[in-house]
């Protein structure tokens, strides 16, 4: 039994070591290093930071009676349906084929974002409930859209997905590579955090087309989407090296997505809040033009009433 789930135990075990060690705040090297190697010690290891693994059953999620080739062309662009289907070899865990019905709660949110007016949402559902395609793939349709209208490369931020973890952000490389692979330069992303590298290797660039790898390309050809957390926000606001991004995405911010927003309360919630004013402010967008959306797995419970309003 646990060997046939070694991959997802192995993946589990690094994403929770990453995410404890980026809740720590541990920014002293040696002790940052030696924390990493003992949590990522295998499973089975009596010193291992995890616990054994527990499986639960769960029970599927309602479809929509309508499968993603049939929105192909009409709520979706074919070519992203395409891309989806057909992923690089090694991304072919993230596809999401054309036979595919998706739940009815992603085909709503779909409509709901697809909307000429800007419209902001609150997306709430189980865990494995395919809450990230819910704004996935219509902030990754706009942008296709926009790239195939105008035929060249987008530039600028448009729009912006706020992770609270480290851990959270690496998890969406893989799927945004997945998806936006077919369309080579033209649709970009980056993943903006203490990790992303001022400089990387023109040969690892030019392989990934499609992601910006390093600070001083994001700087200089801001990506359409950006993958970030609070704290890089605010750094990227008030740095002087940073303020390329804001200028060269001036007005074109249409997407702000919170995940895991039930994190934010309190004191945090409110920093955020006025950091997102900030964010509007310094991107030359006003609050209207923007879709904002937020999901979380907790505001649903029903014990929860008080975290819902």
């Amino acid at each position: 039994m646990l060997n046939y789930f070694q991959p997802l135990i192995k993946q589990l075990s690094e994403r929770s070591a990453e995410a404890s060690l980026s809740i720590l705040g541990i920014s002293h090297p040696e002790l940052r290093q030696f924390l990493s190697e003992q949590f990522n010690k295998p499973v089975g290891d009596p010193n291992n930071f995890l616990a054994d693994p527990v499986f639960e059953a769960i029970f599927g999620w309602e479809e929509a009676n309508i499968t993603m080739d049939r929105l192909a062309g009409a709520l979706l662009e074919r070519s992203l349906v395409d891309a989806m289907d057909s992923p690089p070899a090694e991304l072919k865990d993230y596809a999401f084929r054309k036979a595919w019905k998706p739940y009815l709660h992603q085909l709503k949110a779909w409509e709901r974002l697809s909307l000429t007016k800007p419209q902001s949402i609150v997306i709430t559902s189980g865990t494995g409930s395919g809450k990230t395609e819910c704004f996935m793939v219509p902030v990754i349709n706009d942008l296709v859209r926009q790239y195939e209208t105008l035929n060249q490369p987008l530039v600028g931020v448009q729009a912006l997905f706020i992770y609270p973890l480290n851990a959270l952000i690496n998890s969406q490389r893989d799927r945004l590579r997945a998806w936006t692979n077919s369309f080579g330069d033209g649709v970009r992303f980056c993943l903006y955090n203490g990790n992303t590298p001022e400089n990387e290797k023109s040969s690892k660039q030019a392989a990934n087309p499609n992601e910006i790898m390093s600070r001083t390309l994001l700087r200089n050809t801001p990506p359409p989407l950006l993958v970030t957390n609070s704290t890089m926000l605010e750094y990227m606001l008030v740095r002087q090296v940073d303020s390329p991004i804001l200028e060269k995405s001036h007005g074109k911010l249409r997407w702000i997505v919170l995940d895991e927003a039930h994190t934010y309360i309190g004191s945090q919630a409110a920093e955020l809040s006025l950091l997102l004013r900030r964010v509007l402010h310094g991107f030359g967008v006003k609050p209207k033009d923007v879709r904002f959306i937020a999901t979380s797995a907790t505001i649903c419970d029903k014990d929860n009433k008080a975290l819902q309003k």
